[in-house]
């Protein structure tokens, strides 16, 4: 056996306890404008958290609201920080959260910090990668929702639409979302 083959096989192995185990990785990159999180012609800038819920059959049947984005961003924010039994059965190992904080502050699995606007951002850079686990990845029925915490003009957290991707992909795992100032679009690459 070549090496090339070898490699092949490997990949195919590999591939295959990943659906086997029904379990996909994701690779979510964050791409954000000059100036986020500022609504109007607001120039004053603010930090934005952002929920990855991956919700598997079973909470996409108990939160229709969640998977047909009525429940929107202002809600999903005040039950969070309420911790409010309304969401409390969606495990924390499958809401990912990029948000000031230590881990174990909330009811979420900690994985970055709060998006910055790309002017206010020391390292130069544009994105932010964060990798997420999808239990139910290969199912029609599952979902990925994507809160982002904007603000209102009156400083509230606005009524934002999610982004709501289900199915979620089975084949394409690196998912690009642009941030703006009000809200946040998947681009179809």
């Amino acid at each position: 056996m070549n090496m090339r083959t070898g490699t092949r096989i490997g990949w195919l192995g590999l591939s295959l306890i990943v659906l086997l185990s029904g379990c996909g990785r994701y690779t979510v990159t964050f791409e954000v404008a000059d100036v986020i999180n500022a609504p109007g012609t607001d120039l004053t800038r603010e930090m934005l958290d952002v929920d990855i819920v991956c919700m598997t059959k079973k909470d996409a049947e108990n939160h229709p609201e969640i998977v047909n984005g009525t429940m929107r961003a202002d809600a999903w924010f005040k039950a969070r920080d309420s911790d409010d039994p309304k969401i409390g059965d969606i495990s924390a190992k499958r809401i990912y959260s990029l948000r000031r904080g230590a881990p174990g502050d909330k009811r979420d699995t900690l994985v970055g910090e709060s998006l910055l606007s790309a002017i206010d951002r020391q390292d130069g850079l544009r994105t932010t990668t964060v990798k997420v686990s999808h239990p139910g990845f290969l199912r029609g029925d599952a979902a990925l929702v994507i809160y982002g915490r904007f603000g209102d003009l009156e400083g509230r957290v606005a009524n934002t639409a999610p982004l709501v991707i289900q199915p979620p992909p089975a084949w394409n795992t690196d998912l690009l979302i642009k941030v703006g100032r009000t809200g946040m679009k998947i681009v179809d690459e």
